[in-house]
């Protein structure tokens, strides 16, 4: 089987599957630079500890099942989850070059269809953060009850956010008009598990904050957009953006924060 690389830059909360248990939808870029999607990622490569774990700016080495595309979406590829190897992680100068090489108008994506393309990138313009409760949440609640392992016990319980989160934006300067798209980006569902722990009324306010308010104070942000593998439309699968460390690096090149 052909091994491949890719810089990780999107995984998002993890969905139910019957085969797998648990799934994490992983999306990145590979070393020539071109958008790729793979799967199957159970959630066990994660909470079990595993030597295979990996986060979001890391590139990782696999082996393609097949070396074309798994589903309608061109950018797909099954690969041997047990392949997985975690190599180093990337300096974020190296992952605002790329990006910005692959820039996209989400006006123009929408006017594709999704066997053209379903993965892409854009710097967005923030107009407000939102959410509502999420009609997925009971559902996914009684599935896992259904799913097991075993002697019929499951693996792993995963907390399931019941919001849906969206930012509302431009995608770029000459966006004719506003999106509001839903987010499944891993970090944001993890900051809100926490908080919902800890105090359930005010947990969707402090997600808020902190992805509306004090991430976009940083610059360099960028959304990671992919379509639905049902119905099409396209998500945020992923927020990248700087650190501290990677701030100062990018102050020494005397770079523009928007």
């Amino acid at each position: 089987m052909k091994k491949e690389k890719l810089l990780v830059l999107a995984k998002t909360y993890p969905v139910i599957s019957r085969k797998y248990e648990h799934l994490v939808c992983v999306a990145g870029l590979t070393e020539d630079n071109n958008w790729r999607r793979i799967y199957p990622i159970p959630w066990e490569l994660f909470w079990r500890g595993s030597e295979k774990k990996f986060k979001k700016k890391t590139w990782i080495e696999y082996k393609l099942v097949y070396d074309r595309p798994s589903d309608r979406r061109p950018e797909s590829r099954k690969i041997d989850f047990e392949s997985i190897r975690v190599l180093d992680e990337e300096d974020f100068r190296e992952i605002k070059r790329r990006l910005d090489e692959k820039l996209a108008n989400l006006d123009e994506l929408e006017d594709k269809d999704d066997r053209e393309v379903s993965l892409s990138v854009i710097k967005p313009i923030l107009k407000d953060f939102v959410w509502t409760d999420s009609e997925y949440f009971e559902k996914v609640e009684e599935m896992s009850k259904q799913i097991t392992l075993g002697e019929g016990k499951s693996a792993v319980k995963i907390d399931v956010p019941d919001k849906k989160f969206q930012f509302v934006f431009r995608c770029c300067r000459d966006c004719k008009k506003t999106h509001t798209i839903m987010c499944e980006d891993w970090e944001m569902g993890i900051l809100y598990i926490k908080m919902r722990e800890k105090d359930p009324k005010s947990a969707p306010i402090k997600v808020k904050n902190e992805f509306y308010n004090e991430i976009p104070k940083k610059g360099h942000l960028y959304f990671i957009l992919g379509t639905h593998n049902i119905h099409g439309s396209w998500l945020i699968v992923s927020v990248v953006y700087p650190k501290q460390n990677d701030l100062d690096l990018l102050r020494q090149q005397i770079l523009p924060i928007s």
